[in-house]
């Protein structure tokens, strides 16, 4: 019975929501100024927002009371509507934990911030971590402004929001999620929330834009961070460009973020192997020179011909004297239970495209129990199979070997939310980098 009348008393608080203020793409809503400081101030007039309670005649802001009850409690002061580029004029809706003290573990539940149209949740910020939860109280949203702030023609939402420390302190947090293109959603970025904390921006909505410019210079010394950031998130709102049709997908279907020439453009490499013949098949996307999208690299790769088995934990990497990077890659194919033929190339990235040369082959032929081994090298020569086992340490002979690390991960384990895909594809960077 308390379940219901609760269900029932946010439903009710529902259609007062729908009485927030209407903002177009210029207009900004920053703070709530008390009554008094209003008048006191002529240019803020837009800033002011109806809080009239409509009729339960009004149509209802959620459809659903079982979502309300996961989001929270509406925050009826920080919901507005505004139109917001492709998405069109929705609902930006703010939502309360139901806490009133610290939990036991410190997973505190946090504010949620959602876009909403005729009912429905569209899609909703991200949080501090998939449960929502932060390690401080909140407290309340203190401001909201909807602005451009990395100048990519799409409008950014800004959050500012109040919190309790442990110690009892209050401190405020300012948090700038990004609009990505095509109505794909929003992420934060995590370096401009550390900057404006670290550097006391966090006092309104006026101190957040002023320091926007001063972030951009730090944004930019901080270049080798802020490029793995781009790039990442760029994988992964064009992942599926590099994600094919899964459900003809063998089994084997992984993908690794490397910089196999080191030339600080990464590349999310895909490959997938499977049937009787143990074939693999793999693609390669580069990031462009411009650092705002993919390019699939050249191969020459034969059609129908197995490539190299490259999802392996480890590949053995040589620097030549011209400090181009070769990595030793290796094959095996089957022909039913008697025939195996395996090689090992030399693979390496050179101006866009995957360079494989041979190395050497190895052919296994089962007629009864005893097999026939034959070896050939790169050049059709016949080499035992000891020069087989050998054929690498020859062909690098005079370069030093290394080992390089590779973060294979299931691509049908990839999220479909942007954010957190950005996360996964950097776990699988993380292992090469390190």
């Amino acid at each position: 019975m308390k379940k219901n009348i609760l269900t029932m008393l946010i439903i009710g608080m529902l259609y007062g929501i729908v009485g927030c203020g209407t903002l177009s793409e210029k207009e900004t809503h920053t703070e709530n100024p008390t009554t008094e400081e209003m008048q006191k101030d002529e240019n803020t007039e837009n800033l002011l927002h109806s809080t009239e309670e409509y009729s339960t005649e009004e149509k209802m802001f959620l459809s659903d009371p079982a979502v309300l009850e996961i989001l929270g409690t509406p925050i009826q002061e920080q919901t507005f509507e505004v139109v917001l580029n492709d998405w069109g004029e929705v609902t930006f809706a703010s939502f309360a934990p139901q806490n009133s003290s610290f939990v036991e573990n410190g997973l505190n539940p946090d504010v949620r911030f959602c876009l909403v149209q005729d009912g429905e949740v569209l899609c909703e910020m991200p949080g501090w971590n998939e449960e929502h939860t932060n390690e401080n109280m909140f407290m309340g949203v203190t401001a909201i402004a909807f602005k451009d702030y990395n100048d990519d023609g799409l409008l950014d939402v800004i959050t500012l929001c109040e919190y309790e420390v442990l110690s009892g302190e209050g401190i405020q947090t300012a948090r700038i999620y990004f609009q990505l293109k095509d109505k794909k959603g929003f992420v934060e970025d995590t370096l401009l929330t550390e900057y404006l904390t670290k550097n006391n921006k966090t006092e309104n909505i006026a101190v957040i834009l002023e320091a926007k410019e001063a972030y951009w210079d730090y944004n930019r010394s901080m270049e080798g961070y802020q490029s793995i950031y781009n790039q990442l998130q760029i994988m992964a709102e064009n992942k599926d460009l590099w994600i094919e049709n899964l459900e003809f997908a063998d089994e084997l279907y992984q993908y690794a973020v490397t910089d196999l020439d080191h030339n600080g453009r990464y590349e999310v490499i895909v490959s997938n192997m499977g049937g009787t013949g143990h074939y693999t098949y793999s693609r390669f996307f580069e990031m462009n020179e411009n650092y705002d999208g993919l390019v699939e690299c050249e191969t020459d790769f034969v059609e129908g011909d197995s490539q190299p088995d490259i999802v392996s934990k480890e590949w053995k990497n040589y620097i030549d004297k011209d400090g181009e990077c070769h990595y030793a890659v290796y094959d095996l194919a089957k022909n039913g239970a008697t025939e195996y033929y395996e090689n090992v190339r030399d693979l390496s990235l050179k101006n866009g495209k995957i360079q494989i040369e041979p190395i050497a082959f190895k052919t296994t032929i089962y007629n009864g129990e005893t097999p026939t081994v034959t070896c050939t090298d790169a050049n059709g020569n016949t080499i035992t199979e000891e020069d087989y086992e050998r054929a690498v340490d020859e062909y690098f002979a005079g370069v030093q070997e290394n080992i390089t690390c590779l973060g294979w991960q299931n691509v049908r384990e990839l999220d479909e939310d942007i954010s957190k895909a950005a996360t996964q594809l950097e776990a699988s960077l993380n292992v090469f980098l390190w």
